[in-house]
Formats: C-alpha cells, structure tokens, sequence
C-alpha cells in the first residue's frame, strides 16, 4: 500500500479517537513530513480529515446519506467501513481480506478516484454514488465467479426492487439498466488461497449511480447511463439509502451462500436485457451479429449468428443493436 493507504486504513480503524502525527508516523514506520503529506494528500482526494493542534488527526465522515452505526446494525454479521472518498473500494477490501481473511467485511464510498471495471477500464465514479465491495470469505473454484457476478446482479436487481420501487434489466454479464440506461455496474475479484489453489475469499465491487445529476455524466455518457434519482434534491426524504445498501449486502451474501443451486438464474434470465434481441459481438478482435437466444447454467450467453451457427461466450463484451 501507499502512504496514503495505510495512513487512512489507520484513521479508519480510529474514528472514536485523535492520532497524533507521532503516534501515526510510529505505528507505520515512516516519518511526521510522510504523515502530513499522506493528511493532505487524503484532504485532496475528498477524505475530511480534522486535525486539532496537540490533540491529532480524526477521520470524519460528511455524507448525510450512509451512518456508519446504521449500516453496522443492519448488518452485525460484518465489519463496516465507510468514507466519502476512496481510490477503490475493491482495492481497500482486499487489503482487509489480506490482513483478516476469515472476516466477512463491507467497504462503502460515494466517491472513487480510481474505480475500475472489467478488463482494467476505469469506472467513472463521481460523488452522488453508492460504491460498495462486499468481502466473503468463503471458498470457490475458478469457475464459479462468473456465477458470483451473475448472482451479484440478481442481488442488486432485488434491493433497488425492494427499496426504491423500480425495476431494472440486466445486461448480461454484469451491468443493470433502468429504463434503458445503465445504472449499475459490477466488478467481482478473487482472493486466492496461496497454499489451497482455491479462492478463498471473494471481492464483490458494486457501483450504483444513485442520484448523480444526468447533465454531470460526461457527453459520451449522457445518451447511455442514468441514475436511481437525478441530483440529491430528486431523493424522496423518506428513502434510506442505508437500508437500500444492507438490502443488497444481504440479497448478496444469500444467493452467493447458496450458489451451488443456481437457483437466482430464473430471475437473471427473465430480467434478461439482451435474450431475443439482436446484439452485436466484440470476441478475440472479432466482430459479428448474432441474437442472444439463451443463457445457460453456467451464466454464459449463447448467441445464434446469422448463418444458424451458436457461439457460448464466457466473457466476451457484447453491445446491444438497438435498431431492433
């Protein structure tokens, strides 16, 4: 980790008390101009840090929208940490599955400087979302997280059902639509066991545009994303986006305990954005039309060409022709 890094994983875990720049430079080894730089370097990110003369350093946090407490006693079974700023949720949950690997954990943002996406693509990750990675210590196979992501879907599909009243469609592999525009992606990471060769822990990133205003999305973007409500002052007073948050959490570590059954696979495929419908296939610097006809049990997408042949695709990105 960087300076910055273990610096606000130590304010984190510290929030109820003042850490002193000595007592911060001790404890990670580094000097008190390291310290301040890291502090200011956290300041610029958006972290809000108070800094008292003879008193130290305290980790705040300024949304109005997540309580710490709240979500800790929605969720008792695990460890809940939030910010209003990280690099990377799934970065910051990964470390915690590296220093406490039998903890199940939740990290929660509503701002990424550095979220990432599929195949190492940044995701844009402005103030006015929800970005949370749910660590579960549990053990897979391989082949299982596409499984994990597909159930991930399913997971957040529910929870803004069940919360906020609205339905959404998946586009397959791990995206959610509302109203034909993408409001939430997914990024599932391994942990893998060094002496087992299994992965024994997963790391589920999950970004949902909650109430980024539609004129702040970049020109590129404007036409193909949305969010849950357009600007904060679009959030009904009544909505607890904690409880949407937990629901999620929940939803999630239900279906993944039980993934075996690939029971969530009925709802994955009826809330299906793409089966029927024409898509275009982007697969080993390949392109070609195809119709998605089905997904099967292992959450691949088979797709029918022109010419009647089926491909099965695993991973390969796909768009959506939407002349059909």
């Amino acid at each position: 980790m960087t300076s910055e890094q273990t610096v606000l994983h130590l304010l984190e875990q510290n929030r109820n008390r003042y850490l002193s720049g000595q007592e911060v430079a001790n404890t990670l080894h580094i000097t008190r101009s390291a310290v301040w730089k890291a502090i200011e370097s956290l300041r610029d990110q958006g972290h809000v840090i108070e800094g008292i003369s003879r008193r130290g350093y305290r980790l705040l946090t300024a949304t109005t929208d997540l309580q710490k407490e709240r979500l800790a006693g929605l969720l008792p079974s695990f460890e809940v940490h939030l910010f209003d700023s990280l690099d990377s949720t799934n970065r910051y949950a990964k470390v915690l599955a590296s220093e406490h690997p039998e903890k199940p954990a939740l990290v929660v943002a509503t701002y990424q400087s550095g979220g990432r996406g599929r195949l190492g693509r940044s995701f844009f990750s402005p103030k006015g979302g929800l970005y949370l990675s749910v660590l579960l210590p549990m053990a897979f196979n391989l082949e299982s997280a596409q499984l994990i992501t597909s159930a991930a879907s399913v997971a957040a599909l529910e929870a803004i059902e069940q919360v906020g009243g609205m339905r959404c469609q998946i586009k397959w592999v791990n995206d959610l639509y509302l109203e034909g525009r993408k409001v939430c992606g997914i990024l599932t990471e391994g942990v893998l066991g060094v002496e087992s060769g299994r992965l024994s822990a997963v790391v589920v990133g999950i970004g949902i545009n909650f109430c980024i205003p539609q004129a702040a999305f970049p020109l590129e973007l404007q036409g193909t994303a949305t969010s849950l409500f357009d600007g904060p002052s679009s959030v009904p007073a009544s909505f607890d986006a904690n409880l949407l948050v937990a629901s999620l959490v929940e939803n999630l570590h239900a279906l993944v305990s039980k993934l075996p059954d690939r029971s969530f696979l009925s709802v994955y495929r009826e809330r299906s954005l793409l089966l029927g419908r024409k898509v275009t296939v982007h697969q080993d610097r390949q392109t070609f039309s195809a119709t998605a006809v089905s997904i099967d049990d292992e959450a691949h997408l088979v797709v029918q060409d022109d010419q009647g042949r089926q491909s099965v695709l695993s991973s390969a990105e796909i768009s959506i022709r939407l002349e059909v």
